[in-house]
């Protein structure tokens, strides 16, 4: 508002802005809510609950059987005849290992299941909002997967309880059919 000789005058019902605070917002907050409501609450993270231990071992199953059938034909049949001078028995452990990389980090990166959980319509999610897990979670998953069976005899030496593996990266496998109900619903 402006007088009749062109100065400013302040508006009478915004308070005038405390000295000594640069960016003193002249009508209070500007992000509060209005005046005798209350603040909205957030929305608590809905997470589908994790699949059956069956499901799980199907899928580890089937993504087994990929791994260890197809490795040992990569690396022993396949791959000599395109490498010659390199020893068989190395490339099918080269094999193994990176069709597993492939299989279970870069499979659920990208398209959020491995072979054989996608098979079994299983998808792999953050346990803390179930969003997309980052590429270094998986890789730290699969690595820790790689000594599960190494570490078992050592585990029933010292009599360990639990399972060491089951919240450390934080990811968990649910049902498709679960993620889905749930993003309609939010």
């Amino acid at each position: 508002m402006s007088d009749p000789r062109g100065q400013h005058q302040p508006i009478p019902h915004s308070p005038p802005p405390r000295p000594g605070t640069p960016y003193a917002q002249p009508y209070g907050q500007p992000y509060a809510p209005p005046y005798g409501q209350p603040a909205p609450q957030p929305q608590p993270v809905r997470v589908p609950e994790p699949a059956s231990d069956e499901r799980r071992i199907f899928a580890a199953a089937v993504d087994c059987v990929l791994v260890l059938g197809g490795g040992p034909t990569l690396g022993m049949d396949v791959l000599p005849k395109f490498t010659p001078g390199v020893d068989p028995l190395l490339l099918a452990v080269a094999c193994i290992f990176g069709l597993s990389l492939v299989n279970q980090v870069l499979g659920a990166w990208i398209f959020r299941a491995s072979l054989g959980k996608w098979m079994l319509r299983m998808r792999v999610v953050r346990e803390t909002d179930a969003g997309r897990p980052g590429f270094w979670r998986l890789l730290h998953r699969w690595l820790l997967g790689l000594t599960w069976l190494p570490m078992q005899p050592v585990r029933y030496l010292v009599c360990a309880d639990g399972d060491p593996y089951e919240d450390h990266c934080k990811i968990r496998y649910v049902r498709l059919k679960d993620l889905r109900r749930l993003r309609h619903l939010g």
